[in-house]
């Protein structure tokens, strides 16, 4: 196995690990605090909120330094993020949310600067983010259940973080031979505000959607899991099929059909599908915000994770009146259509990201 792939299989793991270690906490063993009510949103203030100054952060570290500091930067983050979310479960919400953003931004940078080649930056994209959703669900059906297990992924979450300086210590000589392969300047600020804030747009819709738009047949744990399954699907091609047909054909398809098959939501084979074509986007807007960003990934992804925590707040304080899910499904995905359509076709992005 090429050591670039045995570092991305780490990190989706260990995305795995912290997102259901976070769930497990959140739910098992934070949920019965009579402050639950506020630690939620302290957590998720905490985990998506704080992404962007850590971040800048980040970025900061990395800034002149060759692919070898770059790598061990981040990958730096990713370990000291999987301890912190380890220790957050016996200490406090604030501890387990700033463990988060720190795997976070440290996982996504170090898949970026692991990538020998840009025509497969949306894929590892794709592949990294898409087991936080089943961790999610799986982390919050294990804190009902059985609480032993949260021994269990405790443990594994701290091996795997071992194995992350492992890998810290042998790829830095591997990209120091090599390069990234994908280093380069952004556009000049002015040239990328249009692309930042369209992406910024189409992850609040997306957030948003996601908290909002709850199917009612979606009633049991098998139901729930095809849920996960589909949303983790669904990050995943979606940067499989943007690094082989291009991203403005990915979100073209996937957001037109997104909007058909919300439309049919009742039915739960079709809300499947919904939830599968709506969350292919996932990584095209990481990649494109990337792009524009070059030398600022963490700036990228941090921004991009901040519109999570603002999709989130209108449903928190309830200030959206109800919607049918499969009207806000179907309106959320033609928008975002509509948004990233339109800046792509400006921006002479229609042939894809790289390979068209």
């Amino acid at each position: 196995m090429r050591r670039g792939q045995a570092v991305l299989g780490v990190f989706s793991c260990m995305h795995f690990l912290v997102d259901a270690a976070c769930a497990f906490a959140m739910y098992g063993v934070f949920r019965e605090k009579d402050a639950w009510y506020w630690y939620l949103l302290l957590y998720n203030f905490c985990a998506f909120a704080l992404q962007m100054p850590l971040g800048v952060v980040l970025d900061g570290l990395c800034r002149g330094k060759g692919a070898e500091e770059k790598y061990r930067c981040s990958v730096g983050f990713a370990v000291f993020g999987g301890v912190l979310t380890f220790l957050g479960g016996f200490t406090h919400v604030t501890v387990l949310g700033l463990g988060n953003a720190l795997f976070h931004v440290g996982g996504g940078v170090g898949t970026i600067w692991t990538s020998e080649r840009e025509d497969r930056v949306c894929t590892r994209l794709g592949v990294f983010v898409a087991p936080g959703a089943l961790g999610l669900f799986l982390g919050k059906m294990w804190s009902q259940s059985v609480s032993e297990v949260g021994i269990v992924l405790a443990g594994a979450l701290v091996l795997l973080s071992l194995g992350g300086v492992l890998l810290w210590l042998g790829r830095g000589k591997y990209l120091e031979e090599h390069g990234s392969g994908i280093c380069g300047k952004g556009r000049p600020v002015y040239g990328r505000s249009l692309m930042a804030v369209c992406c910024f747009l189409v992850v609040l819709l997306r957030s948003y959607v996601g908290m909002s738009a709850a199917f009612p047949w979606n009633k049991t744990v098998l139901t729930g899991a095809l849920c996960a399954a589909a949303v983790a699907g669904g990050k995943a091609a979606g940067g499989f099929l943007a690094d082989r047909i291009g991203i403005s054909r990915t979100a073209v398809i996937s957001l037109i059909l997104a909007a058909g098959m919300y439309g049919l939501g009742g039915f739960w084979g079709t809300g499947l599908l919904a939830l599968l074509f709506f969350n292919m986007t996932m990584p095209l807007t990481l990649y494109l915000m990337w792009k524009e960003m070059r030398e600022q990934p963490g700036l990228a992804f941090g921004t991009l994770t901040f519109a999570l925590f603002l999709g989130f707040l209108p449903v928190y304080f309830q200030t959206v009146p109800p919607m049918d899910p499969r009207l806000t499904g179907s309106l959320g995905s033609l928008l975002s259509l509509l948004l990233l359509a339109g800046v792509m076709r400006r921006k002479g992005e229609s042939d894809g990201s790289v390979s068209g």
